[in-house]
């Protein structure tokens, strides 16, 4: 039985490192697609109090406040806040941006919907993942919906296979670079990952977990957690298959 632990070294990883490496390919002609795609996929209506949790450096919080939205945001990550702080008032927008913890979201009844993207859900040991959903439903009013976006528990599996159970992703600035290489245990439907960054000659490591759900395991959870309805989807709204890139989950209250 592998013996690893869920765990993130959330400093490491979204520290400098992620601003150099990660943040260029983020572009705001990127978020505004995935934004567009989100509304979209949830049925949002513009009236709406939406949820962002958590909202990172503001990227998709700070365009649906732009587009009419009542948004709240919130992180864990003070630099991240601040940055999407920043932004909004660049922008023009308001949004509520609050640092909170997942674990620790209190809300009761205050949205009408919630937002977790890009692969923000599941870095915690089942018990506080199950939790947390809970406390997403608690946040929405009754009718209101959650959006949940991950990767898709087969996506890696092909290379995996082909790399001796490792897929490695590789990204380069110049003469840095980014290495990250993941393992999926089956038994325990986890992703074992640890990112390398090489720059000006410095390495750094950071090691993270992320849980990998099939489509019944995840509308399980959904339903233990209270939703009324919930379905699955593909990136596209389309079916959910084993070619699909990305797993999306639409609760209702």
């Amino acid at each position: 039985m592998n013996s690893r632990k869920p765990h993130v070294d959330w400093d490491i990883l979204f520290g400098e490192n992620y601003d150099y490496f990660d943040l260029p390919d983020l572009t705001s002609e990127v978020s505004e697609r995935e934004v567009e795609r989100m509304v979209e996929l949830g049925g949002f209506d513009q009236d709406m109090a939406l949820l962002d949790a958590p909202c990172g450096h503001g990227r998709h919080a700070n365009i649906l406040a732009t587009q009419g939205y009542s948004v709240v945001g919130v992180d864990r990550d003070e630099r991240f806040l601040a940055i999407a702080a920043d932004e909004a008032r660049t922008m023009n927008v308001d949004v509520d941006y609050r640092r909170i913890d997942l674990r620790e979201m209190s809300f009761d009844a205050e949205f009408d919907a919630a937002v977790s993207w890009y692969s923000s859900f599941g870095y915690f040991d089942d018990k506080t993942d199950r939790d947390i959903l809970r406390r997403y439903r608690r946040a929405l009013r009754p009718g209101g919906l959650f959006l949940l976006d991950m990767h898709s528990p087969y996506r890696h599996i092909p290379s995996m296979l082909a790399n001796h159970d490792r897929h490695v992703d590789v990204l380069s600035r110049g003469k840095d670079m980014a290495v990250e290489m993941h393992e999926l245990d089956a038994e325990a439907g986890r992703c074992y990952s640890e990112k390398v960054t090489i720059r000006d000659g410095k390495v750094e490591r950071a090691r993270f977990s992320v849980r990998m759900f099939t489509a019944p395991e995840i509308l399980e959870w959904f339903r233990t957690a209270g939703f009324s309805e919930a379905r699955v989807m593909d990136e596209h709204g389309g079916t959910f298959t084993i070619s699909s890139r990305r797993l999306v989950v639409l609760g209702t209250v």
